[in-house]
């Protein structure tokens, strides 16, 4: 795999949407709540060894309505030579996780035909992911976003009599850049539902750095459901069972409940740890001698706070941003192309509000 230095892509942001999504402080990434809600990660080997040879199907909650997401493992040949089917892991999580950051800088998206293309180097993924201490080798890498690409995602809103949110891989078109080649690019187009998000202004900033720091799967997928919680309710202390944790993250269902409970235990904690809650209480819920459930009642520090209270600061701005820049138009009415010099002023606008997120600065926000 070629090794060569970051390129410099001539990549124009020339729609209003890819401007805004854009975010000049490297602590901060983009989330798209259902999407990164959703239980799409195999963290588990035993619900990998469960799963092979057939589909693994999840029901989870979000916003106060019930989902099914189903899994469909891919066949890959793994570096030994033997066909392996494969869902996704944490480590594609993670990959993930760097690819929207990096396509999250300045000027790095486009759209073609009406999808949003991210192109970029296997080189910048893997000096990322050495950054944040995740680093893998370039075939691993390689690994990871192809069955990004060829592990398909179906999710359905069961409120709704299963009507399909989602039917698609992560990145439903991938194309590779040849080795030892200038003849083409390595790219991904992002789905369905982060395209629709990225257009609908229907994305929030989230704490990239923590997210990093975190060396656990589920720790990382309760920062962001706390994360959409509370800036949902205003509101820092959350409560949350230990049932619901797994249900939703995705976690199996384990044959020792106390050996499930001490796992979700351990979770929670490990935000206590970095600072994402201030106080958590623990309430065991019994069924006569026998411990079936935990019942968290968890406290955002006010570190964490201030950075949600930044972020939803901004996703109004954005709005804001959009309507001055196209007149008053309907982000739901397409991407919205805009002029150099209207690109220019956006971006300048838009540092001290960048400058404001790495401080935590949520002065101006009402006390919750």
């Amino acid at each position: 795999m070629s090794k060569s230095p970051v390129r410099r892509y001539s990549v124009s942001a020339s729609h209003a949407q890819l401007a805004l999504w854009e975010t000049d402080d490297p602590n901060r990434t983009n989330m798209v709540a259902l999407y990164d809600m959703a239980p799409r990660f195999v963290f588990e080997d035993r619900d990998a060894l469960q799963g092979r040879s057939r589909m693994i199907e999840r029901e989870f909650s979000f916003g106060q309505k019930r989902y099914r997401i189903t899994l469909k493992p891919t066949q890959i040949r793994a570096q030994d030579g033997t066909i392996q089917e494969r869902f996704l892991s944490e480590r594609e999580q993670i990959v993930e996780e760097v690819i929207r950051r990096l396509a999250s800088k300045r000027g790095r998206l486009a759209i073609h035909h009406q999808k949003v293309r991210f192109t970029f180097s296997l080189h910048e993924v893997r000096t990322e992911l050495k950054r944040v201490r995740h680093a893998h080798s370039y075939y691993e890498i390689q690994e990871a976003i192809t069955l990004l690409s060829e592990v398909r995602l179906v999710i359905q809103d069961l409120d709704a009599k299963g009507s399909p949110v989602l039917s698609s891989a992560a990145f439903p078109v991938l194309g590779f850049r040849r080795k030892d080649s200038d003849d083409g690019e390595t790219f991904v187009e992002f789905n369905p539902l982060v395209s629709d998000a990225i257009r609908l202004l229907e994305f929030t900033q989230v704490d990239y750095e923590t997210l990093m720091t975190i060396r656990d799967p589920v720790a990382r997928w309760l920062l962001k459901r706390l994360h959409n919680q509370v800036s949902h309710t205003r509101q820092p202390v959350q409560q949350i069972l230990a049932s619901e944790i797994r249900r939703d993250s995705g976690m199996p269902i384990w044959k020792t409940t106390r050996n499930l409970l001490r796992r979700v235990a351990q979770a929670v904690d490990v935000l206590k740890d970095a600072g994402v809650l201030d106080h958590v209480e623990t309430e065991e819920l019994m069924e006569g001698q026998k411990k079936v459930d935990l019942l968290f009642t968890m406290s955002a520090s006010p570190d964490f706070m201030a950075k949600i209270h930044a972020s939803s600061r901004i996703a109004r701005e954005n709005k804001e941003a959009f309507a001055a820049l196209t007149s008053g138009r309907a982000p739901a009415d397409g991407f919205a192309p805009i002029s150099a010099p209207q690109m220019s002023r956006l971006r300048a606008s838009r540092s001290p509000a960048a400058a404001a997120l790495v401080e935590g600065d949520a002065e101006a926000e009402e006390d919750v």
